[in-house]
C-alpha cells in the first residue's frame, strides 16, 4: 500500500499523489466521468489538453487516462471506460474517496500553435474524451482562433458521450458540430441532429480546405481514412495532429510498453504530427506505406 502522506511535492515521480474524487457522473453504458481535485497547485497549472496521468486505485494498481477537461479551479475531468482490473476498481469509488495521480506525462496538443487558426476535431468513440480537452482551451479564449469544426462518429449512438455537452455545442453560432453513428435508435437522439454513417461520411458534410489544422483522436483504423481526406483538402502534414493510443505502464519512458517505432508515446506523444509520424517505423496503416 502506498503511503500518501509521503507524496507531496518535491517527492518522487514515480509515487502518486493523493486526490479526492468530487463528483462522478454516468455518460453511457460503462463510461463514467470522474472529477477529481487537486491539491497539489503546480501539478494542476503544468496541465494541458491532449496529455494523460497515471491514475491510481489503492490495492488495484494504476492506469494511464486522458486529461477530458481542465475543471473548477484545481480540478480535472476523466472519461473512464470499465475495460480492466483498474477501471473496474475505480467505478467502485464514490465521491469523497481518494485515488492517486502522478503527471501530468506526454505532449498534448499544440494551442499555441493553433491560435488564429481554423480548426478541425475529429473524434471517433473513447477518443472523444481528450479531444473534449481541447475545445474546452479552444472555447475558453474563443477568440483567439479562426472557424471551428467539430465531428464525432461512433459505432452505435447509444455510446454516445456527453450527450447534454453536445446539444449545447449543437446550438452555438461560433462552431460547426457533426455527430454520426453507424447504428441509431433511442428517444432522444433526434435532438442530436445524427446522421447515419462514419466518421469520414461527415467530413463530406463539414466546411474546411487547406487551411485548417486539425486534430485526431479515436481507434487506429480511423486514422488512415480520415488522413487520406484531410489530404485531399490540401492540409499540410505538419498541421495534422493525431493522439496515439498505447499502454502508457510508467508514463516516463522507463518501460518500454509504448514503443513506436524506437520512439516512446509517452515521452514524445501521445499526440504527434503526421509530419513526425512519417519518419517513424510501424504507426498506422494508410495509402502509403505508412502515416
Amino acid at each position: 500500500m502506498i503511503d500518501f502522506n509521503a507524496t507531496k511535492c518535491g517527492a518522487s515521480p514515480f509515487l502518486p499523489q493523493k486526490c479526492m474524487i468530487r463528483a462522478i457522473t454516468k455518460l453511457a453504458q460503462d463510461n463514467y466521468l470522474f472529477e477529481v481535485q487537486l491539491d497539489n497547485k503546480e501539478m494542476f497549472a503544468n496541465c494541458k489538453a491532449g496529455q494523460f496521468f497515471q491514475v491510481y486505485v489503492p490495492g488495484s494498481g494504476e492506469a494511464p487516462i486522458s486529461i477530458s477537461a481542465l475543471s473548477r479551479k484545481n480540478c480535472l475531468e476523466f472519461c473512464v471506460r470499465k475495460i480492466g482490473r483498474v477501471t473496474s476498481a475505480l467505478f467502485q469509488t464514490k465521491p469523497g474517496d481518494w485515488i492517486g495521480l502522478r503527471g501530468p506525462y506526454g505532449n498534448g496538443f499544440p494551442i499555441e500553435r493553433m491560435e488564429g487558426k481554423n480548426i478541425i476535431m475529429v473524434a471517433g468513440g473513447l477518443g472523444v474524451a481528450p479531444l473534449r480537452s481541447l475545445w474546452h482551451s479552444i472555447l475558453d479564449d474563443r477568440a483567439k482562433f479562426g472557424k471551428i469544426v467539430l465531428i464525432y462518429g461512433m459505432k452505435h449512438s447509444q455510446d454516445l458521450l456527453f450527450r447534454n455537452e453536445f446539444r449545447q455545442l449543437i446550438q452555438r453560432h461560433d462552431m460547426e458540430v457533426f455527430v454520426a453513428a453507424e447504428e441509431i435508435n433511442g428517444p432522444s437522439i433526434a435532438a442530436l441532429d445524427f446522421q447515419i454513417g462514419r466518421v469520414t461520411d461527415l467530413l463530406n458534410l463539414a466546411h474546411f480546405d487547406q487551411e485548417y489544422v486539425a486534430a485526431l483522436c479515436g481507434p487506429p483504423v480511423m486514422y488512415r481514412f480520415v488522413v487520406d481526406e484531410l489530404k485531399k483538402r490540401g492540409l499540410h502534414d505538419q498541421n495534422i495532429f493525431l493522439s496515439l493510443e498505447r499502454h502508457m505502464k510508467c508514463g516516463m519512458g522507463k518501460c518500454g510498453h509504448c514503443s513506436i517505432g524506437g520512439h516512446f508515446a509517452c515521452l514524445e506523444g501521445p499526440v504527434f504530427s503526421l509530419a513526425q509520424l512519417n519518419f517513424m517505423k510501424e504507426v498506422v496503416e494508410c495509402h502509403g506505406p505508412s502515416l
